[in-house]
């Protein structure tokens, strides 16, 4: 059934950094024999729920960005800010879904399970690899005219969904626990498909493909722009892909 998202206030907002009680339960990055996971076969679309008034909110994209820097072409942060300058318009009911009560937080691959208040790049890792799930899919994406064209292959069968988010970089603004010119990137502009959960692409054999395409509108002379592209099978992040918007 297609998510639908509904608008509510959070019940509490609190600026913490510091583990979750069950941050224990997941194993540390890498695979089940402790070796290092492949960046392809682990993506990770890190949720990094913050805001300018938050003194704590620095740390955890620090660590976001940290795990990046150890698996750049797998790991893709999105900013969701609450109720400061770049608040995005459904970023309440984003929170109030994902059960967001403390600032800074992070949602792994959309997964309500891998919420966790812990400002650690190892805790961000251990998330993506416990949430590894079929062989990632191709996606192939161009721009042209404003719209955005993805063609996604699946590596195995699957029935699988498609979505896209359009992200903002290069905004400089106050940031409590950071300064008074700290850049802000990755920040959410808009959901492009139905939602943040995507559209149904149906079942693919392997080596089928299927694609779709995502108008993107509405964007402000000299913004830095970019589209994130994801796919998921059952519920899960299956492969991510990032263009740059002329």
């Amino acid at each position: 059934m297609r998510f639908k998202i509904l608008f509510a206030a959070l019940i509490a907002t609190a600026c913490v950094g510091h583990p979750a009680d069950d941050e224990d339960d997941f194993p540390g990055p890498g695979g089940p024999d402790g070796q290092p996971v492949e960046e392809a076969a682990a993506p990770g679309l890190v949720l990094d729920f913050t805001a300018t008034w938050c003194v704590n909110c620095p740390r955890m994209t620090s660590a976001i960005e940290e795990a990046k820097a150890q698996r750049p072409s797998a790991i893709f942060p999105v900013c969701v800010h609450f109720k400061d300058a770049f608040s995005f318009h459904e970023g309440e009911a984003l929170a109030s879904y994902f059960d967001i009560q403390e600032y800074p937080s992070a949602i792994v691959n959309l997964d309500k399970g891998t919420l966790t208040t812990a400002t650690s790049k190892d805790i961000i890792l251990s998330r993506i690899d416990a949430s590894a799930g079929k062989k990632p899919c191709q996606i192939e994406l161009s721009y042209s005219s404003g719209v955005i064209s993805a063609s996604v292959t699946a590596s195995e069968p699957g029935t699988y969904r498609i979505g896209a988010l359009l992200l903002e970089d290069g905004l400089v603004a106050p940031q409590t626990g950071g300064s008074e010119d700290y850049v802000h990137d990755n920040i959410l502009r808009k959901i492009l498909s139905a939602d943040i959960f995507g559209e149904d692409l149906g079942s693919l054999e392997s080596g089928a493909a299927a694609g779709r395409d995502f108008p993107v509108d509405d964007l402000a002379d000299g913004g830095n722009y970019h589209v994130l592209v994801y796919v998921t099978d059952g519920g899960k992040v299956n492969s991510v892909a990032d263009i740059t918007l002329p």
